[in-house]
């Protein structure tokens, strides 16, 4: 098919096209270059993007435009077709998708005045309502309380959902930013109670350690009262060529390019006296950093008391498994924010296959919003 560009204007008399247009005045534009200064608007609608992009693109307008044919009548210039009546862009000719999207072009202030008022409308629907409409798709309540307290709250609550989601993120995406940062030292522990997946998230760390930091990492094996099998951390330290050992004192040299990572047996929430002794076990080893290793698909309070366990034995950072389970991550927020300890990693999957990053924010920005805000759109919300 010929672009519109191409063809003669009187080779189009009488046939419809359809636009998506960015401003009036680019329709206007668009439309008496293309289709000649006799071309008349027929309807106009606003339209938006699929999933994400409708809520981080401006809104758009679809117009349809005709050129009236040489034996228009007054009558039919002034009548309005059905955008469900027009064909799809390829039945008829039409001016490309991505050449506009917001107006109408017979009479720019018509098309100014229809988008103005588009505009407004939407505004009106959506302000004050980010709150609910977040709280109906599962977002975190103690999270939504937080953000409601921030200075800048009840302008946020008054903007489009787009733009209101636009201002939530850099918000958390600062207040993140702005949490204290831990590094990390040559001896590493990670502890945590039973089941949170300590084990299997140790392995992702030798892995990274070996093949993406090209260093030599050791394990060392704590048992401290409590069994601790290590069948399957010694099977995978062989295959990655990393040295298990069981006692303190026949490990080597600890460096930058070979740190010591310590794989402590699951600590019961329900016994404080062993969180306490692994306290003075680290103390012993002299290890600074004390990752607490938290199911993220726990329930909250869960979560808490893990956090005030770990607290007794010094923790310094977190580490997140089970990441994948969850439908959004908003209820990890405030304990991130709050706990007072640095966020280390994230891990996928419950085996060793399993992604890990370190990148903690990309990652929980990726999960603060409902996939279902953005593949069904915010209107079911609204009206519920």
């Amino acid at each position: 098919m010929s672009s519109l560009a191409e063809d003669n204007v009187d080779n189009k008399a009488g046939k419809k096209f359809r636009l998506v247009v960015r401003s009036a005045e680019e329709a206007v534009r668009v439309i008496r270059e293309k289709l000649g200064e006799d071309a008349r608007v027929l309807s106009v609608k606003q339209v938006g993007g699929e999933g994400l992009k409708r809520f981080i693109s401006s809104p758009k307008l679809e117009v349809i435009a005709e050129v009236p044919g040489p034996e228009s009548t007054p009558q039919e210039a002034d009548a309005a077709v059905s955008l469900d009546s027009v064909p799809e862009p390829g039945a008829e000719e039409s001016l490309p998708v991505d050449e506009a999207v917001k107006v109408d072009p017979a009479d720019p202030r018509k098309l100014e005045e229809a988008s103005h008022t588009d505009d407004s409308q939407s505004e009106a629907e959506v302000a004050g309502e980010t709150a609910r409409i977040l709280s109906k798709t599962g977002f975190d309540a103690a999270l939504l309380s937080e953000i409601k307290s921030w200075s800048n709250w009840q302008s946020v609550s008054e903007m489009p959902l787009a733009d209101a989601l636009k201002e939530i993120t850099i918000g958390l995406s600062d207040r993140f930013r702005s949490t204290q940062v831990v590094p990390t030292t040559d001896r590493i522990a990670l502890i945590g109670a039973p089941g949170v997946g300590k084990t299997t998230t140790l392995c992702k760390f030798l892995a990274h350690e070996v093949f993406m930091n090209k260093r030599t990492p050791h394990v060392l094996k704590v048992e401290n009262g409590i069994p601790n099998p290590d069948d399957a951390l010694r099977i995978f330290c062989e295959v990655v060529g990393v040295t298990l050992f069981r006692q303190s004192s026949n490990i080597p040299q600890i460096g930058a390019d070979s740190p010591l990572y310590l794989d402590f047996p699951g600590l019961s929430l329900s016994h404080i006296d062993d969180w306490v002794e692994t306290k003075e076990t680290l103390d012993q080893l002299e290890v600074t950093t004390r990752v607490l290793v938290l199911n993220g698909a726990y329930d909250r309070q869960v979560l808490l008391k893990n956090i005030s366990s770990g607290k007794h034995l010094g923790a310094t950072h977190l580490a997140f498994t089970h990441f994948d389970e969850l439908s959004n991550s908003t209820k990890l927020w405030p304990i991130i924010l709050h706990s007072g300890l640095a966020p280390l990693c994230i891990c996928n999957g419950q085996n060793v296959t399993g992604d890990f990053t370190t990148s903690v924010l990309n990652q929980m920005i990726a999960r603060t919003f409902p996939e279902e805000l953005y593949s069904r759109g915010f209107e079911s919300y609204r009206r519920a």
